[in-house]
């Protein structure tokens, strides 16, 4: 296995929103920390499910290259982060209803009770033994990115909290950096999946507010992480970036509700990830051909080559239909009423795309951490390179 081609410099860990994919991306990470040298300084990033990685990364350095182990422990284990629906949908129809009759229903923050969830993150994320290694010569920084809610109107903006040494460069899009102790509700609110989970408040300093899902609109905050001068880039992603084509369909049959779900949802968190790792691919042709011989230190403006790991189109999606179709499910089980729901719109791949990222489950994530583990090794098997993997788009 090599790490070789970048340097000794700090490397960039982007993990992308993956939602219940998590696990396939903490897979990665336990084989991609085992290859690193000891020594190499991270800034680590991440949005949704990747911050919860990211953040549990930083918690477990002093382990060395066992700490994505830990990580994959953690989420081999998470399994019930809401509340059985049965229970709960009851009473949130039918305040849903009442509204709807135009009655005092009262707000309605979100369709799942997210309870287990926040009773996981207080037991496994340690605000202030991460805090105590951040910025040290292991962790040299660590963000995650989470969504203000305006108070009226509805352009929310990116707020990418991070800790440790901060990134330089000219403000981004839309995207505020903010500086702060990463805590439990930073993680949650980059969590917060819309409608399904409430909103998260936070009172960090300058950044007070309410917030959801970083995957609104910062994925993975891959132009972000160039700012922090590293030297190299890892990208983890829990969905495919490589869509393949589409041949004439001729006649066949209408997509129903579910498909055409879990294509918008797809574009909304790979398509940018997809046009910024395209983006940097020509920012180091453009280096390259203005500075083809590298300055004695490399310079403010230099390549920065990158590896990007991530599952096959649609392989995840199957995955998790078989981990729920091997046993016998019902009322019982939390999954069940969504899957339900899900049935309703369809039965093809686009149910089973849906489900895979809403399905909390051990056999699910086993499976997962062990292709995210297959991947990491063939991906770090390679030197990083200046341009997409040959298997990427032209």
């Amino acid at each position: 296995m090599t790490t070789g081609g970048a340097g000794n410099g700090p490397l960039g860990l982007v993990v992308s929103g993956a939602a219940a994919r998590g696990p396939y991306e903490a897979g990665v990470v336990a084989e991609v920390m085992k290859a690193l040298p000891p020594e190499r300084p991270l800034v680590l990033l991440g949005t949704s499910s990747g911050a919860i990685t990211v953040a549990l990364l930083a918690q477990f350095a002093e382990h060395g290259a066992d700490s994505g182990e830990r990580v994959a422990d953690v989420w081999q284990q998470v399994h019930e982060v809401y509340t059985n629906p049965v229970l709960t949908f009851p009473r949130t129809g039918a305040m849903l209803a009442g509204r709807a009759l135009g009655l005092p229903a009262g707000r309605i923050p979100s369709v799942l009770d997210v309870g287990p969830l926040r009773a996981i993150a207080d037991a496994r994320f340690d605000a202030a033994a991460t805090d105590a290694l951040v910025g040290g010569p292991r962790i040299r920084s660590l963000g995650v990115a989470a969504t203000v809610v305006p108070p009226r109107g509805a352009a929310g903006r990116t707020r990418l909290f991070v800790a440790g040494r901060q990134p330089t460069g000219d403000a981004m899009h839309a995207t505020d950096v903010v500086e702060a102790r990463i805590e439990t509700e930073h993680v949650l609110a980059s969590a917060a999946i819309p409608a399904l989970f409430p909103p998260v408040r936070i009172d960090t300093p300058g950044a007070a507010g309410w917030y959801i899902d970083g995957g609104v609109r910062l994925n993975a905050p891959l132009q972000a992480a160039q700012r922090f001068g590293v030297s190299e880039l890892l990208v983890i992603s829990g969905h495919s970036l490589v869509p393949g084509r589409v041949p004439d369909q001729g006649a066949t049959p209408e997509p129903d509700i579910d498909l055409a779900a879990a294509v918008s949802v797809r574009a909304v968190l790979t398509d940018a990830l997809g046009d910024d790792v395209v983006a940097l691919r020509r920012h180091n042709a453009l280096i390259r051909e203005l500075a083809p011989v590298p300055l004695p230190d490399g310079g403010p403006h230099r390549p920065i080559p990158f590896r990007v790991v991530a599952p096959t189109d649609g392989e995840l999606a199957c995955l998790a239909a078989e981990a729920y179709r091997s046993r016998r499910r019902g009322p019982w089980d939390v999954t069940w009423p969504i899957e339900r729901l899900l049935a309703a719109g369809g039965d093809g791949s686009g149910h089973d795309e849906l489900l895979s990222l809403v399905f909390f489950d051990p056999d699910y994530a086993t499976a997962q951490i062990a292709r995210g583990r297959e991947d990491a090794l063939e991906a770090m098997a390679h030197p990083a390179s200046e341009q997409w993997p040959a298997a990427g788009p032209p």
